[in-house]
């Protein structure tokens, strides 16, 4: 079950509304309703990837472990594994652990992820079929990863 990390769980979870972000559960009774609300007739499966470690801290801090925001709406599930995800709120940095059975609801919000344990996910996301999910580094600077 998703942690939130150094905060009131309630403030951070209207903070990441503000934001466009919606921590769930698989099973909560309202996923199918978000799904199509936010993907709609894109919610069909896009992929699954396994999320391995970063090696180092300077890993941490590139491809999915650097700020970014993505060009569509996203709804991921995680399958199982352990990761870290913050995302920038408008009272800063709101940290996140997900484990299985999760799912991350994100509508073009900045963040930034780091698997903790090989952690898998099977992701779903807006756009044309066929399409990648296309993100757009923020140029923020990284620092530290949260210890939850």
């Amino acid at each position: 079950m998703a942690r939130v990390i150094g905060r009131d769980e309630d403030e951070a979870r209207a903070l990441l509304a503000g934001a466009g972000v919606r921590i769930m559960r698989t099973d909560d009774a309202d996923a199918e309703a978000v799904l199509a609300a936010v993907l709609g007739a894109e919610g069909a499966e896009r992929g699954r990837i396994v999320a391995e470690p970063p090696a180092d801290e300077a890993a941490a801090a590139s491809g999915m472990g650097a700020w970014h925001v993505n060009e569509v709406a996203e709804y991921e599930t995680v399958v199982d594994g352990e990761g870290i995800v913050e995302f920038i709120t408008a009272d800063g940095v709101v940290s996140v652990l997900l484990t299985g059975g999760d799912v991350m609801v994100v509508e073009r919000a900045e963040h930034r992820y780091r698997p903790l344990t090989p952690q898998s996910w099977v992701l779903r996301f807006g756009g044309p079929a066929g399409a990648d999910l296309v993100a757009a580094d923020t140029g923020r600077e990284s620092g530290p990863w949260p210890i939850p």
